[in-house]
């Protein structure tokens, strides 16, 4: 191979494609938070047998995995300074409450949240530092309405906890 054809040859390889920004990969992530929240709400208080509700339940698991895969994604991307390192944050937070199958230690995350929210910002009093507050606060704020959505059936059935029904009263006794 000559010289010359050697530069054709090097003039016609694609550039490797560039790697998205993390930033560019948070406001991705947080456009995802509007679905998870409506299909969660959707399915509040739903116990599970009705197959009339599967496509809500698909609904549902779809926003969910497009969620986790936009948190994926931000995490293994490159983060270039302290604000991509605070969304990559926020973004290992949504994980651990998705892959988290331990009601205490997501109400101890959610605890830890609303009491040290100033921890999950980026320093600094310049106008960029603001903006890029405003948007981790927008997602933790999503955090708080997704996680909140079944308190409300959560105090009914603490309400519930009195002496159990006596089995031996009533039609089927």
């Amino acid at each position: 191979m000559t010289i010359a054809n050697h530069n054709v040859k090097m003039f016609e390889m694609k550039p490797p494609a560039a790697a998205a920004s993390v930033t560019a990969l948070f406001v991705g992530f947080v456009t995802t938070l509007p679905a998870l929240i409506q299909t969660e709400r959707d399915l509040c208080g739903y116990s599970g047998q009705d197959p009339a509700v599967d496509r809500w339940i698909a609904a549902a698991d779809a926003a969910l995995a497009q969620t986790r895969a936009a948190c994926e994604a931000m995490i293994a991307a490159p983060a270039i300074d302290e604000a991509e390192r605070a969304f990559q944050a926020v973004a290992r937070l949504y994980l651990r409450v998705i892959r988290s199958e331990d009601p205490d230690e997501v109400a101890g995350l959610r605890a830890h949240v609303q009491l040290r929210r100033w921890a999950w910002l980026v320093p600094g009093d310049g106008a960029g530092a603001r903006d890029l507050n405003i948007w981790i606060g927008a997602a933790l704020d999503a955090l708080e309405s997704w996680l909140a959505l079944e308190d409300p059936f959560d105090a009914r059935i603490e309400d519930w906890g009195g002496p159990e029904l006596d089995g031996d009263i009533g039609p089927s006794a």
